[in-house]
């Protein structure tokens, strides 16, 4: 449930009259938010006053669009690299107790260039959200479902293939995760795999983006849940 369906939802569960609504839509479209007093809190706010909404329809509401959106507040984490180390790493840690933080003990030659180790394979994570492409909204309002036909533009950036074994890759959407694992050097072969992505890195970085339009390429890379560890070392085996 994206916001113009929640909106949507909002307006067809209100009992008052055409007028009211009409004017509580007004008030909803002019209105100048600030976090956390949103468009949204006004609108039901003024649809309880009225009548027009019961505090049961309230909770039903906010119910249904809090388990329809379980990702929506990673969309809110600001930072990148807080997104990457707090969200990408944890979840992947979550699912597989065997991925490490890798420090000099596990790999003496480690020097912060991949982000997990796994019994010798060097992992590295990246981590992405499915966001509206043409919209300049904040993240969290531009935050996409996996099945919007809207287009989107994930870029995975600073990319390293000579310094890890496999790559991870999470794709967030607002209702959903998407995780593919690939062989370092079949991200080098992919055809969307741009070399260069600063100016002067001659060549030892790159990026990949991901659209609506070539996200099938990675379907053969996807990972379901707990089968995650024994996709890294297959990928690994691949090398």
């Amino acid at each position: 449930m994206e916001l113009s369906q929640l909106k949507d939802k909002i307006c067809q569960t209100f009992s008052g009259e055409r007028d009211e609504l009409e004017r509580l839509l007004d008030l909803f479209e002019h209105d100048n938010s600030v976090f956390p007093f949103n468009e949204y809190e006004l609108l039901l706010f003024s649809m309880l006053s009225k009548g027009g909404i019961t505090y049961d329809d309230y909770t039903r509401i906010r119910a249904e669009y809090i388990s329809r959106n379980p990702n929506l507040w990673v969309f809110e984490l600001s930072a990148p690299r807080t997104f990457g180390e707090k969200y990408g790493q944890t979840l992947l840690q979550s699912i597989s107790a065997n991925l490490k933080i890798p420090d000099k003990n596990l790999d003496p030659n480690y020097n912060g260039e991949y982000d997990l180790w796994l019994d010798g394979i060097k992992v590295e994570v990246k981590a992405s959200r499915a966001t509206d492409k043409n919209s300049e909204e904040p993240l969290y309002k531009k935050a996409l479902s996996s099945d919007s036909k809207k287009d989107f533009l994930m870029n995975f950036q600073q990319l390293k293939p000579q310094c890890c074994n496999v790559f991870v890759w999470i794709a967030v959407y607002r209702d959903s995760t998407t995780i593919w694992v690939m062989n370092s050097q079949k991200v080098l072969s992919h055809p969307d795999y741009s070399q260069g992505q600063h100016r002067g890195n001659h060549g030892n970085e790159g990026q990949l983006h991901i659209t609506s339009k070539n996200i099938h390429s990675l379907d053969k890379y996807i990972a379901q849940g707990s089968n995650i560890e024994d996709r890294i070392r297959n990928a690994a085996i691949r090398e």
